[in-house]
């Protein structure tokens, strides 16, 4: 009976070892954790705000208010408080992806993704809230009367429409790099889930005590 024993407690071994191996590979460090749940919660910021903004927000002022002039005053403050969280989280994703990308020895080429999409989403937002809601601000309290009320080829009206076109493509931008980022993280947890379990450290063996001379 103990031979017959003997192949399944050797059969069993594998398995456990495997076991071992797959609850590792959904562990993270004292430092990871930490630093991977700001990383989650910055890509939630940079995500939700523009996407409620351009799926809501905006919709609704437009079919709301009686004139574009006054949807886009309504606008004007909401979209730069929206820039102002789209920088903070920007920033934050910078260098969370940098330090785990860093960590988890990521790929160049992702590595790169990663931090590049955040600069690239952070300038997108700094130059919507400097560069273009503030002249489209000026036009608007410059302006005589409503603009909606100017010609089509009143140089007002088409240089604020300019604006507006520039606002939503770098506001595109901004959201894009955002999801790239989200991308890249899904692909660093996956990578990071089927690195191999570290060795683990075995306790020293104590040698045997030599009492041949005794």
């Amino acid at each position: 009976m103990l031979r017959n024993r003997e192949p399944e407690a050797v059969s069993r071994e594998p398995r456990q070892g495997n076991d071992r191996q797959s609850a590792h590979g959904l562990r993270f460090t004292a430092y990871e954790t930490p630093v991977l749940m700001l990383h989650l919660i910055a890509l939630c910021l940079a995500i939700g705000p523009p996407v409620f903004f351009a799926a809501a927000v905006a919709p609704a002022s437009f079919r709301v208010l009686p004139t574009r002039d006054m949807a886009g005053s309504l606008q004007s403050p909401i979209l730069t408080t929206a820039c102002w969280i789209a920088e903070g989280s920007f920033a934050i994703l910078l260098l969370t992806s940098w330090l785990l990308a860093r960590w988890w020895q990521a790929p160049r080429l992702t590595r790169a993704l990663a931090t590049r999409a955040a600069v690239l989403g952070m300038i997108a937002a700094v130059v919507i809230e400097k560069l273009l809601i503030p002249p489209m601000e000026k036009i608007r309290a410059e302006a005589p009367g409503l603009i909606d009320n100017f010609p089509a080829a009143d140089p007002s009206r088409i240089l604020l429409a300019r604006y507006h076109r520039l606002a939503t493509a770098f506001f595109a931008g901004e959201l894009a790099a955002a999801v790239l980022i989200l991308l890249v993280t899904a692909r660093l947890v996956a990578t990071r889930r089927q690195a191999p379990p570290p060795a683990a450290s075995r306790p020293p063996v104590p040698k045997l005590l030599d009492l041949s001379g005794v």
